[in-house]
């Protein structure tokens, strides 16, 4: 069983071993880390060392901020269109849809998890993700629930 208690210092705060209490009192511990932020981080592995590895690749990542964004955005517009899109559906679409949560993963690809905040793209429950490789490059789209 992992360790509940382990924690990896970072400079977005410390990361801890995701877990959930059900209603009988059992305590499920997840196979990752994460830490609570906008966005919310996430180390997608159990392993400390693989977590601490990946701090690294998270930091980079977060460096081309706006670069990722206006990828991510302009992937989910051009997936979910049923023509090519205008300048200004584009324009709304990263104005409108934030990074939720980053999850990276051990091979160093990266999934963005979007928050649609105007609730005008995707129906109440559902968010769009863009997955990218370990080279940033959009490798596909999905909405999730």
């Amino acid at each position: 069983m992992p360790d509940e208690s382990a924690s990896l210092p970072s400079p977005w705060g410390v990361f801890s071993r995701d877990s959930v209490r059900s209603i009988d009192g059992e305590i499920r511990v997840f196979e990752r880390f994460s830490v609570a932020g906008d966005p919310h981080l996430t180390l997608e592995t159990g392993d400390e060392r693989v977590a601490a590895g990946l701090l690294a690749r998270l930091e980079a990542f977060l460096a081309r901020r706006a670069l990722w964004e206006r990828a991510a955005t302009d992937a989910v517009v051009v997936e979910f269109s049923a023509e090519d899109p205008t300048q200004d559906e584009l324009d709304e679409a990263a104005a409108d849809l934030r990074a939720e949560q980053i999850v990276v993963f051990p091979d160093a690809a990266v999934t963005v998890h979007l928050n649609d905040t105007c609730g005008q793209h995707f129906l109440d429950g559902y968010w769009p993700a863009v997955h990218f490789d370990s080279h940033d490059v959009v490798a596909k789209v999905t909405v999730e629930s």
